[in-house]
């Protein structure tokens, strides 16, 4: 518990520091903490499912994930803020790849298939929509409330689980998770929302910013759930307890950002309709 601890405040600090460094010194460098979860993540899924994948597609896998930003920025910098295109274009040709691999492939099964192309697109949307929302007008709130969210929803959880116990929540995926914890867990969440909402004071278009960041709290801690359920089901079908070991007590990098790669996502839509 203690090494737990440890870890999650170190990484609570550098996260911080990355917010601080964006907000006051120049956005761009928060591009150095998404390019090292793209290259990190990618490498930790990539390895997970090496064994139930197609040959050698690992090495492809990692090699996106360690491109891709830096290509996009290159890509916002020569196209004058449009590096979307560089994105969208990578992750086609992860895809095309991921593909060709496949039908190319001795042993042909939806479950090879589904493993080989796993690592072009997970955590690859993720980085993909956390490169757009840093280069957006309303960036560092969607940034922040997405960070905030997912920690909020996971201690909530935890604590609430663990105090009222009862019904699981899916015994095959997460033993430990129980509706208890869920419950605790959205309630986390609408809090960590609130509060964000509560010192920055964002404008949003149509409805009240209360009503937005309730909606957004919400939403982000179920989806926070499956994001989490997500990569115990790929954990379980791979046989590993953990994706990686460089996080003392936490496991990889994708153990802490399962929730939020998805929160992420809905986030910016969010913004995009509010």
């Amino acid at each position: 518990m203690l090494k737990r601890t440890i870890t999650g405040t170190g990484y609570v600090l550098v996260m911080a520091g990355f917010f601080l460094l964006r907000q006051l010194v120049d956005p761009r460098l928060f591009n150095i903490l998404i390019w090292f979860l793209s290259a990190v993540g990618t490498f930790e899924v990539a390895r997970a499912v090496k064994s139930f994948s197609v040959k050698n597609t690992i090495y492809y896998a990692v090699t996106l994930g360690i491109v891709c930003v830096p290509l996009y920025c290159v890509g916002q910098y020569l196209l004058n803020g449009i590096g979307w295109i560089f994105g969208l274009s990578l992750l086609a040709l992860g895809i095309i790849i991921a593909v060709i691999t496949c039908l190319v492939a001795k042993e042909k099964s939806i479950k090879t298939y589904s493993f080989t192309l796993l690592p072009y697109l997970y955590p690859y949307v993720f980085i993909f929509t956390t490169l757009l929302a840093n280069d957006s007008a309303r960036g560092f709130i969607i940034l922040l409330l997405s960070f905030v969210i997912s920690p909020f929803s996971d201690t909530f959880a935890y604590f609430v689980g663990s105090l009222f116990k009862g019904p699981k929540l899916c015994p095959k995926l997460s033993p430990k998770k129980t509706w208890s914890g869920a419950i605790g867990g959205t309630i986390g969440g609408i809090l960590g929302a609130l509060i964000v909402c509560w010192i920055f004071l964002p404008n949003t278009y149509y409805l009240s910013p209360i009503v937005v960041f309730i909606i957004a709290g919400v939403l982000g801690s179920i989806v926070n759930i499956l994001g989490d359920l997500f990569e115990s089901f790929i954990k379980r079908k791979v046989g590993i307890k953990d994706m990686g070991n460089i996080l003392p007590g936490h496991g990889g990098v994708m153990d802490r950002i399962d929730g939020t790669a998805f929160v992420v996502v809905l986030i910016y839509l969010l913004f995009l309709i509010f």
